[in-house]
């Protein structure tokens, strides 16, 4: 037996239903919504071996987009897992296919592919919180189906743990994250020297040649910090402000002293390493002492 014409499937021919459905979600959330950026995510790769070295985010858009879980974060954001506590706190957005599809659309991408609906992996910037949110999943079927056709997508984030990525979006609080919150490397350096550095600035080595951004500086501690380092100093070196031109030479610098968070145990590990392996040894994992052999 046929399915009753009275009741339509909403197929191609129903499209009148479907756009007065898909008006009304647009409606919604531009009342009840909030402009979110959105930070298309690119990948930088050695090109010899195709590893992928760090990410970038050099662009974005804005979007309207409507808060779901507005009581508050998901349950179980906190858990204990078998690497100590975490916590995955969850936000979820619904944002307009329509409107996806035109704000992409708009969006001078560069060498950037923003694909027809959010990506996993890109980032979510929330003015309300301030906070980064990473996508972890986006639900374009959920209804499934409404009328015959999709009219949002529903996307669940987490809060982004800074790792080494690089920021250069031109919007001044979304930056702003990454000097705070980027894992950084402190300098001490000799006395003497002319300038102070500037905050955001890149610093580059004399003999070196590697860089790094402004974090912080102390002209008083003779400490530097700097975030987006791309290799080690080497002590003795002249380090270069690109906006101060302050110049002042390298004394000492320890690369596992992580500033920007007090869990990192770096410097504890290795020296409790090095008290239970003699590193003097050529071979301290053999049997037998020093291995005086060739290769």
């Amino acid at each position: 037996m046929p399915t009753s014409h009275y009741f339509p499937q909403y197929h191609k021919g129903y499209s009148g239903e479907q756009a007065l459905y898909q008006n009304l979600v647009d409606e919604q959330i531009k009342l009840y919504g909030t402009d979110i950026y959105y930070l298309p995510r690119a990948v930088v790769k050695d090109g010899r071996i195709d590893d992928i070295i760090r990410s970038e985010f050099r662009s974005q858009f804005q979007i309207e987009m409507l808060l779901q879980n507005v009581e508050g974060f998901n349950e179980n954001s906190e858990f204990i897992s078998k690497f100590g506590l975490r916590i995955t706190d969850e936000i979820v957005f619904r944002v307009s296919k329509r409107r996806w599809e035109i704000a992409v659309g708009d969006y001078n991408a560069d060498d950037i592919d923003i694909a027809e609906r959010p990506n996993e992996g890109d980032l979510l910037y929330y003015p309300l919180t301030q906070d980064l949110y990473e996508i972890k999943f986006v639900n374009k079927e959920d209804p499934f189906y409404q009328f015959g056709d999709i009219q949002f997508f529903k996307i669940t984030a987490e809060l982004y743990e800074m790792g080494s990525d690089k920021f250069s979006t031109d919007v001044g609080e979304v930056d702003e994250v990454e000097l705070k919150l980027d894992p950084s490397i402190f300098l001490v350096l000799a006395e003497g020297g002319t300038g102070s550095y500037v905050y955001g600035e890149t610093v580059t080595g004399d003999q070196s040649t590697f860089t790094g951004q402004v974090a912080s500086y102390n002209a008083g501690t003779r400490k530097l910090e700097l975030i987006n380092t791309n290799g080690d100093f080497i002590v003795g070196e002249l380090l270069t402000g690109s906006e101060s031109d302050a110049q002042h030479t390298l004394e000492s610098f320890d690369s596992l002293d992580i500033g920007n968070t007090q869990y990192d145990q770096n410097r504890d590990i290795e020296d409790d390493g090095d008290d239970i392996i003699d590193w003097t040894e050529s071979n301290p994992y053999g049997e037998y002492g020093n291995f005086t052999g060739s290769f």
